[in-house]
């Protein structure tokens, strides 16, 4: 039997969507995965084993073929070991396909079924978004930073065997949905709580209109600007100013003995 599975992978910066496809046939039993895998992805075969078993479902002991398309880039991460089980269950019948039609799927698996937080989600799932794809099943451990790309449907597991619960309809899904929206707003007051500290005003400083010019003028056109040790300003304009004091003293009484004692 076939199944198709969409997750995703980070090229550089940004998100590239992989389609997942696996295929079981009646044969020896073993398991290939073509598409060019790094090892970290070809060890998602042990990991997937482990975690299918350990999670309540069976491991099919026939021939598994997983295409990681497109073939001609290269895979790397963690983050298909979600995609690679899913369709592993799929096409052996022990879960539903329906409800993962148009979802991506990311995150790593560990032995007994855990799913670990894989890094790039944001990337991912813009590419998702991009590319019409509107659910994300995903880490409970990268929702909240998944939350932050908007008209997304996301699903947070943290377990494999939450997924046994889930095979009679998409209706099932309501059941793990995070609620993104509300994610966003807690973020954003707990920023604001953090950065509320009364760090004083430019009205406070006395004198000094040109060094608070220059300090609104950068932080208007956000620039750059290099703040040196109030101590060394000084010091270095009181230098400055002594030299001239004594340069102009010394043009005026030039060979006066009293300069010695300046």
């Amino acid at each position: 039997m076939f199944s198709l599975m969409h997750s995703s992978s980070v090229l550089g910066v940004e998100g590239k969507e992989i389609s997942v496809e696996v295929d079981i046939a009646n044969g020896l039993p073993q398991v290939s995965v073509v598409g060019l895998p790094d090892p970290a992805v070809r060890e998602s075969v042990e990991r997937v084993r482990a975690a299918i078993k350990n999670s309540g479902f069976a491991f099919p002991l026939e021939r598994i073929t997983v295409n990681l398309a497109p073939a001609d880039l290269r895979k790397e991460g963690t983050a298909f070991d979600l995609a690679i089980a899913a369709g592993i269950l799929t096409a052996s019948g022990q879960l539903e396909a329906k409800p993962f039609e148009q979802s991506m799927l990311i995150g790593e698996l560990s032995l007994n079924g855990d799913i670990r937080p894989v890094p790039g989600v944001l990337a991912m799932i813009e590419q998702a978004k991009r590319s019409g794809i509107r659910k994300v099943l995903l880490p409970l451990a990268n929702a909240k930073e998944a939350a932050w790309i908007t008209e997304m449907e996301l699903y947070a597991v943290t377990h494999l065997k939450e997924l046994l619960t889930q095979h009679k309809g998409t209706e099932a899904w309501s059941d793990i949905r995070f609620d993104a929206a509300a994610s966003r707003e807690l973020a954003s007051a707990a920023a604001a709580e953090e950065h509320a500290v009364d760090i004083g005003d430019y009205s406070d400083v006395y004198g000094q209109q040109q060094a608070k010019r220059a300090l609104l003028i950068a932080a208007a056109g956000k620039h750059n600007i290099l703040e040196l040790c109030n101590i060394v300003m000084q010091n270095t304009t009181f230098k400055i100013q002594h030299r001239k004091h004594i340069s102009h003293i010394y043009r005026r009484k030039k060979g006066d003995a009293s300069l010695h004692h300046l």
